[in-house]
């Protein structure tokens, strides 16, 4: 998925979690993205267990990663980077607080630092596709279209199936100079069901704006960030087609749908600032 991955796949990706100590199952539970909503409970609760004197430096890193992560998709990332940064002095090696630590300069417009943090992160674990097509948002924004289409193709090798990864591969390509048209009807052929399938199959041609837009709003759990999406890639479109006005228009709607924490949030902005177009 496009969005932030919740914590508990990201602490499976880390491998850090063992059973939770006696009388800390609670505060675990609570101490994950899937609370959000309720902040100040949740970090509360993984304020405890960073406290704890009984948790091995793996557990209370991870706990340090959930933390920093509910802080960023509260719109706090100074926060956040204290706690990945508390993380990785702890386990310097840990993938997933790299990749969320780039995903928080990103957010504070340190691409340098971003892109350090995803550096090493792939370079630690050449398999993690999340990292890859992080890196290629931050070339993306710095409109080096061609570097950042290396890097989600190679998201995409490691992650065959996942539609924002062809998605995203194929616009900056195109953006770049090169329409593989031939590759996308390829790549669809992988893709699994759902959301954002429809997206490609607009780009193929096989589904009008409108489906797209039904399809997007059709599940009212995640009609809000489906349809930041939507606009978003329509807008892409629009661009590919240099139909300024239409992208501008598309764009924008994008940003009235996009929650603050989606990387389409931003890149909405990159791109209207690209046409010096204001936001709404």
């Amino acid at each position: 998925m496009n969005r932030m991955v919740l914590l508990a796949a990201a602490i499976g990706a880390a491998g850090v979690l063992a059973a939770p100590a006696a009388g800390q199952s609670a505060d675990w539970s609570l101490c994950a993205p899937a609370a959000a909503g309720d902040w100040e409970r949740a970090i509360a609760a993984c304020s405890r267990l960073v406290a704890a004197g009984t948790l091995k430096s793996g557990e209370r890193a991870a706990a340090h990663v959930n933390r920093g992560t509910l802080y960023l998709l509260k719109g706090d990332a100074q926060r956040a980077i204290k706690d990945y940064d508390a993380a990785l002095k702890l386990e310097p090696d840990d993938v997933v607080a790299l990749n969320r630590r780039g995903e928080a300069r990103s957010r504070q417009a340190d691409f340098v630092g971003a892109l350090a943090d995803y550096d090493e992160a792939v370079r630690l674990n050449p398999r993690y596709p999340l990292a890859f097509r992080n890196r290629a948002r931050i070339h993306f924004y710095r409109g080096d279209f061609a570097a950042a289409a290396e890097d989600f193709r190679s998201a995409e090798a490691i992650d065959r199936g996942n539609a924002y990864s062809l998605l995203w591969r194929y616009v900056a390509e195109a953006r770049a100079g090169v329409v593989d048209q031939a590759g996308l009807e390829r790549g669809s052929g992988q893709l699994r069901e759902g959301w954002p399938k429809p997206l490609v199959l607009h780009f193929l041609g096989r589904l009008p704006r409108a489906d797209v837009l039904a399809t997007a709003a059709a599940d009212t759990a995640k009609r809000q960030e489906q349809e930041c999406e939507a606009h978003f890639f329509l807008g892409q479109k629009h661009i590919l087609a240099a139909a300024k006005e239409a992208a501008v228009a598309e764009l924008r709607q994008a940003l009235t749908q996009c929650p603050g924490h989606m990387v389409e949030h931003h890149a909405t902005r990159v791109e209207l600032r690209r046409f010096g177009a204001a936001a709404p």
